[in-house]
């Protein structure tokens, strides 16, 4: 272990029982990958051991190592570490977890423990594989490269001696960690310059006959860098460029690597490896000469396949494959050659692009563009009981399914037992159940009379009578939550989470579901964990793909595109929208259509006529529309009806039978289907027909304005066609609707934005009714309690009119009263005026007789002044003349004794007190 940095050491060094890391205790090495040995451990929580695992150790420097260099080493380890940790692929090792020792600086990478054979130890027993296993082991390991390097990571040390053969599935394993795509990363002082041979131990350019000699990693002494030239992989399977140069490696050094693996599968020996058979060549090494061509060592090679090695093994990084998808993808392509004999291709006519369709069976030489998901699907199909391949709308998961995974597996590409297998496609609908019993019928008769238990049962008894194993595809899963219902649907949840875990023998099922309705699938008891665990995860198709599509499928007609330039301006715009992939393949049906037959080319005037690939669907479908509404009175509102009566309210396509629609469009439905039927919008299906992708529903304004609009109305008519059904199943427990409920359905009914069945008027019906009863019901009670109350309403009536009377005698007695007081207020200032003028009289002629006459004046004044009737109100304020003042002498009074002394006397007279006294100033 002298290589090993310190803190590694120290940590090997602990006493079994105490050389752990994290939870994981390190048993025994497996290996060692340069710098970083790995080790099997056991996970450990407690007194439970959860599970075996590989453990690659790594050491990262503690946190108090304040350096910069050190820092951002740590944290490059780290960050490609757990990028490691999402890598999904069945040829890839699987990763748990990274546990880490801060204390003495040491990081694990727990991965999956693959107990199988090397790809070393094969190539060393048996010197040169057959051609057809080559070909599958480098389609499993360039989908494994595509889904790493997808990631930014690369492996950096691709080699037999980490591929592992498991089950009849091979594996990457030992990946390197600090070696993410250098191209943009700073240099070190350890990437400064090519590496010396002459500097090399003896050990790595010699070889001593062994596989371990041939495949033994660098080791370039105590305590070697990181950066050294370990760093970059195996002698013999390091990219030149780096080798010469001390660049860092990248995905094209992976696929220099992947060509020295098939090299040697091929011919049996390293392609650095000297003409005289002893050490390697230096000029291959560095790349300054070419590795010797495949078929030179190995004639019996097919050339394709041969050539496609050679040009892996470039010394120059530009002139290998763009990719490892790509490389994928030549494989594949030179796999169906060599699978004879050669079928025919799909009618020209048809072409190799589909539209809004779906690939099929019959068009798996012209399905191209998948192979690393094809791989990665076989791959899970062979261990697990239920693969699904989940995915976005319009991402082409029926497709791969029908046309890439399912002819492989009939042409035995799952190995094994069954050496055969047959395959079987449905689809959910609204009675799941009698759709998988009718696919199955052919092999086990009466499956829907089955429980899910005895028809699991019967088909691993077929399987194994007839060593036939059978792939069943239940296409478009997600219709159990937006179909189908009830007992069916319970169904056949059962029967898929039976045969999803654990996988029964000579049984798969393969299924495809939308990503956006994946949490309701979850959610099902028996089905949701297994649609995790046997996940596929469906990417949009990158730009290298689509370049396979269009090349490859016009390539399988003999055609090609008008030049270069248009191919860089075609794979501009697919780059633009490479998620739409509908679009993408309408769009280049619609330019096959329009293709130069006779130069056997697709050219400019074809994009233009078109419109080019953006928006190519919707220009389509507007100007069906316009040219419908040119022959067809009321065009528009039968297309919205037919196109509203193919979904569903929650915006997915819905299957109808013709009658159906018919009834629907009304007045011209023969004339609106067969026209959307002929611009390819609408297809036929199974029960019915329907749109011809859900990419419409996406992609088309109009129609998707439309199904916005009535979603309302349409999801009210839903549910009443449930309440329907159930009501006329079970009455007794279905409550009729009513009040605002029952006024907004029949307002819908009214409106015709929704045609309800023959359950729905009868539950309408009835509901109306109902209505009626429960208001006569609530008249009667009124009515009655009116009756019941009549007594006390009248008494209580009539006491409210006794009271009003009462308040009206009242008012009119003080309104009397209150004229009273006013007419007494009117004759008392009258009388004070009439004093008045009496006592100016009185000064003007103060003798006796006047006096007397005065007086009696004054009495009859007094006699006009009284009140005639006593007021009632006697709060309210008197006059100010009142009854406390009196005008006359009183009646035992004498006359004054003696005559005022002079004619003014009468200056000082009062009339409210002192006369009524007696007295005088």
């Amino acid at each position: 272990m002298a290589h090993l940095s310190p803190a590694i050491q120290h940590l090997l060094a602990l006493p079994d029982a105490e050389r752990r890391l994290g939870p994981f205790l390190l048993v025994e090495q497996l290996g060692r990958g340069g710098f970083a040995p790995v080790w099997l451990a056991r996970e450990i929580y407690g007194a439970t051991e959860l599970r075996t695992a590989a453990v690659k150790l790594f050491a990262i420097g503690t946190r108090s190592d304040a350096s910069a260099s050190a820092a951002a080493l740590r944290r490059q380890i780290l960050e490609e570490a757990r990028s490691l940790c999402q890598v999904e692929h069945p040829s890839v090792v699987r990763f748990y977890s990274l546990p880490i020792d801060e204390t003495r600086g040491v990081m694990g990478l727990a991965m999956e423990y693959v107990a199988g054979s090397p790809l070393a130890q094969r190539i060393a027993a048996e010197g040169r594989l057959p051609v057809p296993e080559v070909i599958a082991i480098g389609i499993a390991l360039a989908s494994a490269l595509a889904a790493v390097h997808r990631a930014g990571l690369v492996h950096r040390d691709v080699k037999p001696a980490n591929v592992i053969e498991a089950a009849g599935v091979h594996k990457l394993i030992d990946f390197g960690i600090a070696a993410t795509d250098e191209r943009s990363a700073p240099r070190t002082r350890f990437e400064s310059g090519p590496a010396e041979l002459p500097s090399l131990p003896p050990e790595t350019t010699r070889l001593r006959g062994s596989a371990e000699d041939i495949t033994r990693p660098l080791e370039l002494g105590d305590g070697a860098p990181l950066g050294a030239l370990e760093r970059y992989g195996t002698i013999g399977y390091i990219d030149p460029v780096v080798f010469a140069t001390g660049a860092g490696a990248t995905a094209a050094s992976d696929l220099y690597a992947l060509g020295a693996t098939l090299f040697e599968c091929l011919t049996g020996r390293l392609p650095a490896r000297s003409p005289g058979g002893h050490g390697f060549s230096d000029a291959v090494l560095d790349g300054r000469h070419p590795a010797p061509p495949v078929g030179e060592l190995a004639p019996e090679v097919p050339e394709p396949l041969a050539r496609l090695v050679d040009t892996l093994l470039a010394p120059e990084r530009a002139a290998r494959p763009r990719s490892a998808e790509q490389t994928a993808i030549e494989l594949l392509r030179i796999q169906a050659e060599l699978a004879g004999p050669s079928r025919a291709l799909p009618p020209e006519d048809i072409g190799p692009f589909r539209g809004l369709g779906r690939f099929g069976e019959k068009d798996r030489d012209v399905y191209f563009g998948r192979s690393s998901e094809i791989a990665a699907t076989i791959e899970s199909v062979r261990t697990r009981g239920l693969v699904a391949l989940v995915g976005p709308s319009g991402s082409g998961k029926s497709s791969l399914a029908r046309a890439g995974v399912l002819p492989r597996v009939a042409e035995g590409a799952l190995g094994g037992w069954p050496r055969a297998w047959d395959t079987v496609i449905t689809e959910p609908g609204h009675d799941p159940r009698a759709a998988i019993a009718a696919a199955l019928s052919s092999f086990v008769p009466c499956a829907g009379a089955l429980t899910p238990e005895a028809l699991s049962r019967a088909l691993v008894t077929r399987a194994r009578e007839a060593e036939r194993g059978i792939v069943l595809l239940v296409d478009q899963l997600d219709e159990l939550v937006t179909l189908a219902g009830g007992p069916s649907r319970a169904w056949a949840i059962e029967l898929l989470g039976q045969l999803a875990e654990p996988a029964l023998p000579g049984v798969r099922v393969i299924v495809t579901l939308r990503r956006d309705l994946l949490d309701p699938l979850l959610a099902l008891a028996g089905l949701g964990k297994a649609l995790i665990r046997g996940s596929v995860l469906l990417e949009p198709m990158t730009e290298s793909a689509w370049a396979a599509v269009i090349d490859q499928g016009l390539g399988a007609y003999g055609y090609a595109l008008e030049d270069e330039a248009l191919r860089e301006e075609i794979l501009a715009d697919v780059r633009r929208m490479s998620s739409a992939m509908p679009l993408v393949q309408f769009a280049l049906t619609e330019l096959w259509d329009r293709r130069d037959r006779e130069a056997m080319r697709i050219t400019r005037v074809g994009v233009a006529a078109i419109g080019g690939i953006a928006g190519a669907l919707e220009r389509h479908a507007e100007a069906t529309l316009a040219d419908l509404g040119a022959e067809v009175r009321g065009a528009e509102a039968g297309a919205r009806a037919l196109l509203l009566a193919l979904t569903t309210p929650r915006g997915t396509r819905e299957n109808r039978s013709r009658p159906e629609l018919e009834q629907a469009v009304g007045p011209g439905a023969t004339e609106v289907i067969a026209a959307f039927e002929q611009a390819r919008l609408v297809v036929a299906s199974a029960e019915g027909l329907t749109l011809a992708h859900e990419a419409l529903l996406a992609q088309w304004g109009r129609l998707r304005r439309w199904v916005e609009e009535a979603r309302d109305d349409r999801l009210l008519a839903e549910e009443l066609e449930q309440d329907a059904t159930r009501w006329r199943e079970t009455p007794a427990l279905v409550p009729l609707w009513s009040r605002h409920r029952l006024a907004f359905a029949e307002d819908v009914v009214r409106r015709e934005a929704a045609r309800p069945s023959a359950d729905a008027r009868a539950f309408l019906a009835a509901a109306r009714r109902a209505e009626r009863r429960a208001r006569l019901v609530i008249t009667g009670a009124a009515l009655a309690a009116l009756v019941m109350s009549a007594g006390a309403g009248a008494a209580y009536v009539r006491a409210i009119r006794a009271k009003e009377a009462a308040t009206e005698l009242a008012l009119s007695e003080q309104t009397r009263s209150r004229e009273l007081a006013e007419q007494q207020t009117r004759d008392l200032r009258a009388a004070q005026d009439r004093i008045d003028k009496l006592m100016g009289e009185l000064r003007e002629a103060p003798s006796l007789a006047k006096l007397r006459e005065l007086e009696q004046r004054m009495v009859e004044a007094k006699a006009l002044g009284e009140p005639r009737e006593k007021p009632i109100a006697a709060g309210r304020a008197r006059p100010a003349a009142s009854a406390e003042t009196s005008f006359a002498a009183p009646a035992s009074s004498a006359a004054p004794s003696a005559a005022p002394a002079d004619t003014g006397a009468g200056e000082g007279l009062t009339v409210e007190t002192e006369w009524g006294a007696g007295k005088s100033r």
